[in-house]
């Protein structure tokens, strides 16, 4: 099995060699350098390969979440894990939203961060134990909500009718002078416009003229 060469990034020197003495008895981890912050990692990787990013989330410089983006556009294949002693959903989300491979507590186990190490250097990811399963879940369903919206925004289906009221509020068209255009009362107009809004769940007419250009129907 290849060994997995490990960065450990961390402002504090005493911690970070502590990180290091424990991680190298490790057979299959090879600790491949060490950073002070994240502009150093960037820096160690123009010249160097490595497998897996530790990452402090607070160092001078550029701290843990910087870097996490930076190393996701500029090192993709280098996957990230974020040791931090924020247990705190802000956090959390926002590593997830990031794309991080693990988030581990500072006062964990060195077990529990070999653990991680191996488990993401196999494809996976590793969350700490501290890290409740509910923000977990809220996250999730965050991702789900936003699916759902998106998949409804696709199957929105618009009447002959209102599609020609789009048209025409695209060309700022009143409501009087829709209604006078399709031979149609003003309420009518209105009662068209309130449905179209519902469909598409614009907010307002940006929105709708922004949906409408998406979808095609006016360009």
């Amino acid at each position: 099995m290849k060994r997995l060469k490990v960065l450990i990034a961390d402002d504090h020197r005493l911690f970070s060699d502590g990180l290091c003495s424990v991680l190298k008895e490790h057979p299959d981890i090879e600790i491949c350098g060490t950073a002070a912050n994240g502009a150093q990692v960037l820096e160690f990787l123009q010249r160097n390969s490595c497998d897996i990013g530790v990452l402090d989330i607070n160092m001078p410089v550029m701290n843990g979440i910087e870097t996490a983006k930076q190393l996701r556009q500029k090192h993709p294949e280098v996957k990230v894990i974020i040791l931090t002693t924020y247990n705190d959903k802000e956090f959390i989300n926002e590593m997830l939203s990031v794309g991080v491979a693990g988030y581990i507590m500072k006062n964990a186990s060195s077990h529990e961060l070999t653990e991680a190490i191996l488990r993401v250097g196999s494809g996976k990811t590793w969350f700490s134990g501290e890290i409740h399963t509910s923000i977990l879940e809220d996250y999730m369903r965050g991702v789900k909500k936003e699916k759902q919206a998106t998949e409804q925004g696709d199957n929105v289906h618009l009447t002959q009718r209102e599609t020609e009221i789009v048209k025409l509020l695209a060309k700022e068209y009143t409501n009087e002078k829709i209604a006078s255009v399709l031979h149609i009362s003003y309420r009518t107009v209105e009662t068209h416009r309130k449905n179209i809004m519902q469909k598409t769940k614009a907010q307002n007419l940006a929105g709708l003229i922004r949906f409408a250009y998406e979808k095609g129907i006016i360009s």
